[in-house]
Order: structure tokens, then sequence, then C-alpha cells
């Protein structure tokens, strides 16, 4: 991606894999809906999804966040200006759409196809699923949702498991570090479910060894649910 190191720089929790990762995801399904955000925080997330859907002629990224501190989280300052600053520093400003709002105040009233769901907000359970069940409604046939923090965080780690990974809605699971990905499609096919759950067992094996701290459990099994998943 062009301007790595640049991105890397921009304050926020995301691995390089994950900025690349997100990179591509901005580029898949142009021209069928926008780009929806929750979650901007300094625009670290913001910059890779509109980058990539600036490489493909892609729509615009509506970046979702109140910007206001979130002490439960561990956010403890205003990030608006911060933010403003380096998407304009990054040339995307033209690309996003600011939505200084929360993701609940955010929906009302949308009417626009999204072709990519990013939920990165407040990763509490009851947030994480209202940002889920409001939003998903949203997504196109074929459209992509993708959550951060879905290993290290119990919030996102749990709605991916009641709502996601128990429905027949959603395939081609993609998991890159903390980010998983999924694809929507009307119902799932068999051998589509067979790889789903092949994944989430491999998934399992590799929470459970990180939790015994077994040496290199993190790194391999990063390694390894990315090259069997993406």
């Amino acid at each position: 991606m062009k301007d790595l190191q640049n991105i890397l720089k921009v304050p926020g929790m995301l691995t390089q894999n994950e900025v690349e990762y997100l990179y591509r995801l901005g580029q898949l399904n142009p021209g069928k809906g926008v780009i929806v955000e929750i979650g901007s925080w300094k625009g670290k997330s913001t910059i890779c999804l509109a980058r990539g859907s600036m490489a493909v002629g892609g729509e615009k990224v509506y970046a979702i966040d109140p910007h206001r501190p979130l002490a439960e989280e561990g956010y403890v300052e205003d990030t608006e200006a911060e933010f403003l600053t380096n998407i304009t520093q990054a040339g995307v400003e033209t690309h996003v759409v600011p939505m200084v709002l929360t993701s609940k105040e955010a929906v009302t009233g949308w009417n626009q196809p999204v072709r990519l769901l990013w939920i990165d907000g407040d990763h509490r359970y009851e947030y994480v699923k209202q940002d889920f069940l409001l939003w998903e409604p949203h997504v196109i046939e074929g459209g992509i949702i993708a959550m951060h923090d879905t290993i290290r965080k119990q919030g996102p780690k749990r709605v991916l498991w009641e709502i996601v990974f128990r429905s027949n809605r959603f395939q081609q699971i993609s998991i890159v570090d903390n980010l998983t990905a999924v694809r929507k499609v009307r119902r799932i096919s068999l051998r589509g479910r067979l790889a789903k759950w092949l994944i989430i067992g491999c998934r399992g094996l590799y929470i459970a060894a990180r939790k015994m701290r077994f040496p290199y459990a993190k790194r391999a099994g990063r390694w390894v649910l990315k090259k069997l998943t993406t």
C-alpha cells in the first residue's frame, strides 16, 4: 500500500496486517454501496478504508464517531480535531464524510446501501450488538461486515459467536490478527458451512493456546489463521 509507514504512524490499535487488510476490504464491491465505519477515533482505519476505495474509484467512507471521551473504554480525550487533521494530512478528506454522532443517532433516516460495514466502536457487549443489529440490514447481499478486537475483547467475541457464527447468512470468514470479516449471503451452502466450522475450530484452538501461554502461540496462530482464511 502506498504511504504505509505514514499510516502506521497515525495513533490507533491496528496492526500492520490489519491496516493492509482494511485497505483491501475498501476495494471490494465498488459501485454497489458506501462504506460505513463505526468508531473512527483518530482516523487510522478511516484512512485505510478511504485509500482502498479511492484506488478503485469507489464510494465515500461515512466515519461515525461522537469523538467524546469514553472512560469505560479508557479513552479520555475529545478526538474530533485530531481526526480531521489526520485525514487531511493523508489526503483523503474529500472521500470521507465525518458523522460526529453515535451509531444509533447516525442510523436514523439512513437510506443508502452499504457494501462494507466496519465495526470498531464501543467494545462493550451491548453496544457492539446494537451497532451490528442497527447497521447489518443496510449491508447489501455479498457485502462485507468486519469487526475489530474479535480475539481479545469479550464484547466483539460474544457478538461474533451469537450473531455471525451461529447464523447461516454469513460465510467466507477471514481472520487477520484481531480483525474478523465475513460476507453476507442469502443462505450459506453446505460446503461453505463446513468451511466455516473448520475455521471456527482453528480459531478456538488459537484462543485456547493463547490463554495457556504456549510458546509462540500468538505469532503462529495469527499466521495460520491469516493463511487459512484470506
